[in-house]
């Protein structure tokens, strides 16, 4: 973006030459063919560094100091080809394509050599004009519009610095919220997964072993014949491989597991406010487990059914217990018209049942959702 706005302003720029040429604008110097010369050679050269620059869409030092070399001679060479009237006058070209110089310089490379740089052109365009006046005389007017002009080389200059270096800095903001927003997303992607997997797991031990420890227990089936002890041995090997290779060592505490999922669902856009209080200094890994699966769903659930793009959510101890509070003010929802399937209610109160706590879900269309997770040990 700073380059092709760059390039605009330069071809803006060397466009100051148009009306020397078309409306008596070389009358005003000493030999008409160097002065087009010059500028050709101007508008040639800012073609060929701007052409390289978008190209490669970047900017290297050698190409901007060869620009503020060419932009210093043309500021010397061309007002001795003047004269007095267009000695600081609208006839001299090169002075806003020096500017341009200056700009792209404070732009693209780095404060040292581009303050360096930005004095030899503006020492340039002093040496250019005294050498000028030192045979025909300084006018007030000419003053004037020389320190005019000298004042709008060093302030462009900086307003072009200041201008690039917020446009960076809000880029590099961009780049990290972006970054964020990805980790985020894969990090919901690894939730999802891990549900998914329980729900599969569950799903085949409900029609493995637990069906078959109920068909025992019910007398259904004779766990001393060879073919029910086999069944057997093949599903307790099935438990064993679920042990040894799905082992989850939990988040952590529940107050730093729960603020990453603020996090996360913040950076995906969604407004969360958090607060805990008096929290336990010690709640089991599989109880963090479920009260971040519990805020981490019910935050989705904000995020893809309330309509809205802000929710609550606090925790709270209560003795050694938690208390966990997610609200929102969405569009709500009839508790009673909703199917259990593999959703809110049906996930949250399967695992908060698993550890011994309780799920209240409330909600009425127009009225938004409280999901209120208890667990007391």
């Amino acid at each position: 973006m700073l380059i092709q706005a760059s390039c605009t302003l330069r071809a803006i720029q060397l466009s100051v030459g148009l009306p020397v040429l078309l409306f008596g604008g070389l009358d005003d110097f000493h030999s008409v063919t160097l002065v087009v010369g010059s500028h050709l050679s101007a508008v040639v050269w800012s073609a060929v560094l701007f052409t390289v620059m978008l190209r490669r869409r970047r900017v290297s030092l050698p190409w901007i100091l060869v620009d503020l070399a060419l932009a210093s001679m043309w500021l010397v060479a061309v007002p001795q080809m003047c004269v007095a009237s267009c000695a600081a006058g609208w006839q001299l070209w090169v002075v806003p394509s020096a500017m341009g110089s200056i700009i792209l310089a404070t732009i693209f490379i780095r404060l040292g050599p581009a303050v360096v740089g930005t004095l030899v052109v503006v020492s340039a365009y002093v040496a250019g004009i005294w050498g000028h006046v030192a045979r025909r005389g300084m006018t007030p007017d000419a003053a004037g519009s020389v320190a005019v002009n000298v004042f709008f080389m060093l302030g462009f200059g900086l307003l072009a610095w200041v201008c690039a270096n917020l446009l960076r800095k809000l880029a590099r903001q961009v780049d990290l919220a972006t970054a964020d927003a990805i980790e985020a997303r894969a990090r919901e992607a690894t939730a999802s997964a891990r549900y998914d997997e329980r729900t599969r797991q569950y799903d085949v031990l409900h029609h493995t072993v637990l069906s078959t420890l109920s068909k025992i227990a019910r007398g259904g089936l004779d766990h001393r014949t060879d073919e029910v002890r086999a069944l057997c041995a093949r599903e307790s090997d099935f438990l064993r491989g679920l042990m040894t290779g799905a082992a989850d060592d939990g988040p952590g505490d529940v107050v730093g597991a729960l603020a990453g999922v603020v996090r996360d669902k913040q950076a995906l856009g969604l407004r969360v406010h958090s607060q805990f209080h008096a929290l336990p200094a010690a709640v089991p890994p599989p109880v963090v487990s479920m009260l971040v699966g519990a805020a981490r769903e019910a935050l989705a659930n904000v995020a893809k059914h309330a309509d809205v793009d802000e929710a609550w959510l606090t925790a709270v101890g209560e003795g050694d217990g938690v208390r966990l509070v997610i609200v929102d003010r969405g569009k709500g929802f009839q508790p009673g018209s909703v199917r259990l399937g593999r959703g809110l209610m049906r996930e949250l109160r399967h695992s908060a049942i698993e550890e011994g706590a309780t799920v209240d879900v409330t909600s009425s269309p127009g009225h938004g959702t409280v999901v209120e997770v208890l667990w007391t040990p």
